[in-house]
């Protein structure tokens, strides 16, 4: 049988969006690893142009904290671990599936009704949706939502296609069916009738669990903003990556500040819309996305701020950038800017009250020009 335009029109969107889904899934896989810097060109031009413009220039910002790794929040904490139990379950999930598909086909047995299935007709697909949500947890970025919620709609889409073909080729798949949900255990889908047949239904609906998407992505963001640990000025904001007072951020940036090198630096950018972004961390902690001093020998990472040596501090400045959209003011810095550049690093003897060392920006950047987090 000829298979029918919305057949093709579904397996076109999932092989499209998957692939897409499979760079952003490749993206997370390389910045964690060792060849992070030099795989990261192949997204750069991309996203480069992405944040030329103020209408697309938020896509590529992140939703939930990267950098900042001890926020106000348990969820915002945690949220790369939760991530990564979805994804591992998912994973799972989806090889389960697949190997009593596999199975079956080995055995020439007829359509499978047992194992997973018994529970959902479609565990394979529930179980690459459940990853994708999970990776979405560990890089969330907003462009990543638009592939979630893609491979998502491609799935099932494929979905009913192939319920069409099973009950045309098992005579008790539909009694099946009327007692085992598709994508949910147990869950009757409440879609309308007509989707996957009308164009304008499927893109209407489409477009409302996208823009549902961003409106909660949207909300994460401002939770998130709203609880990391920030001292903030009119064109400033200083944030801290693990749990410190805005009382003692401020006390570093005041001796930060008050060093002539310092004032000479952050003079040469006292223009008018020039706004600024400084992370405030342990003196041993080496962060990737923050353009940093990286001492030979040494690796960047993500580790715990509260684990460091506590005696010794440090401030990277950093110059915000906005893309086309217009510079923002104190914790809406954060919010608002797409990527950032370094300026000065300034290290604090925490005890003495008295900066112990200033160092020049680094000339060779992890991800010099890159769109990477911002918090």
């Amino acid at each position: 049988m000829k298979p029918s335009a919305s057949a093709a029109v579904a397996r076109g969107v999932f092989w499209a969006s998957a692939g897409f889904y499979a760079l952003v899934a490749f993206e997370f896989f390389y910045m964690v690893s060792p060849f992070a810097a030099y795989l990261y060109g192949i997204y750069g031009p991309g996203l480069g142009a992405l944040q030329l413009t103020g209408s697309t220039s938020w896509l590529v910002g992140f939703f939930l904290p990267h950098i900042a790794r001890e926020t106000g929040s348990p969820f915002l904490d945690w949220h790369e671990a939760i991530g990564t139990v979805f994804l591992i379950a998912g994973l799972a999930a989806f090889a389960g599936g697949a190997a009593q598909v596999y199975w079956s086909k080995l055995t020439r047995k007829r359509a499978i009704v047992g194992g997973m299935y018994r529970w959902v007709r479609h565990p394979q697909y529930l179980g690459l949706m459940t990853a994708s949500f999970g990776m979405l947890l560990i890089w969330p970025r907003y462009l990543v939502i638009v592939a979630f919620v893609t491979v998502c709609f491609a799935y099932y889409l494929l979905s009913r296609l192939e319920e069409r073909i099973c009950t045309r080729e098992f005579p008790d798949y539909a009694g099946y069916a009327a007692h085992t949900g598709m994508l949910l255990p147990l869950a009757r889908m409440p879609w309308p009738a007509t989707f996957g047949r009308s164009v304008v239904t499927g893109l209407t609906l489409y477009i409302v669990l996208l823009a549902a998407g961003f409106a909660a992505a949207r909300a994460l963001h401002d939770h998130a903003v709203g609880n990391l640990h920030v001292y903030e000025t009119p064109n400033e904001a200083y944030l801290s990556v693990g749990r410190l007072p805005p009382d003692t951020i401020a006390a570093f940036a005041r001796v930060a500040t008050a060093d002539p090198e310092v004032q000479a630096a952050l003079g040469a950018h006292s223009d008018p819309g020039a706004r600024f972004i400084n992370y405030v961390m342990p003196t041993d902690l080496l962060i990737s996305e923050v353009p940093m001093h990286l001492p030979p020998g040494h690796r960047t990472g993500h580790q715990s701020p509260s684990r460091q040596e506590q005696s010794r501090y440090k401030i990277v400045f950093t110059r915000a950038h906005f893309g086309r959209a217009e510079p923002a003011d104190g914790r809406e810095i954060l919010r608002r800017a797409v990527n950032k550049s370094p300026i000065i690093e300034v290290w604090i003897d925490r005890r003495a009250g008295r900066v112990e060392r200033v160092l020049e920006p680094p000339t060779q950047e992890f991800y010099a020009g890159m769109p990477v987090p911002v918090f």
